[in-house]
């Protein structure tokens, strides 16, 4: 397989720093959702379209970039035998999987209960709350993995 750009190179950094940034859009917004929530207990109805906002058009598209982008940096990284990354890699094929996680968690659960919490039912908070923290241990999860890459 022809390696478009070497890791290092100035096409792989400009793909790890759009990666960076999608993943930055991804998940501001679910550290900015528990804010939300305490505004929307005071009776605060744009903290409510708020979260429809930052959670429904920035989280889950930003997220799907940064996985398709990351896919993206492996296949340029050219592989082990030439100092990169395959995704047969442990912390890779985890990471992976851990970025379908939760995309199914936000879309699944975040997403109906979001859209139950701002039509009024405050049952969904709970829920809101679960699939937030959630995503926030996914990051550490996955930060830990990108950074010490386990088992490579």
């Amino acid at each position: 397989m022809p390696v478009i750009a070497a890791v290092g190179s100035t096409g792989y950094n400009i793909m790890l720093l759009l990666h960076i940034l999608a993943v930055i859009v991804a998940f501001a917004p679910l550290w900015l959702a528990p804010v939300l929530l305490r505004l929307t207990a005071g009776g605060d109805k744009a903290a409510a379209d708020g979260l429809d906002v930052s959670i429904l058009r920035f989280s889950l598209p930003g997220l799907a970039l940064a996985g398709i982008l990351g896919f993206g940096l492996v296949g340029m990284s050219g592989g082990v035998e030439k100092g990169g990354f395959e995704m047969s890699a442990p912390w890779v094929s985890t990471a992976a999987i851990l970025w379908i996680i939760l995309i199914a968690v936000l879309a699944v659960v975040a997403r109906p209960a979001i859209k139950a919490f701002r039509d009024g039912d405050a049952s969904a908070r709970g829920k809101i709350m679960m699939s937030t923290g959630i995503g926030h241990l996914i990051l550490v999860v996955m930060l830990y993995l990108m950074i010490f890459q386990p088992g490579n």
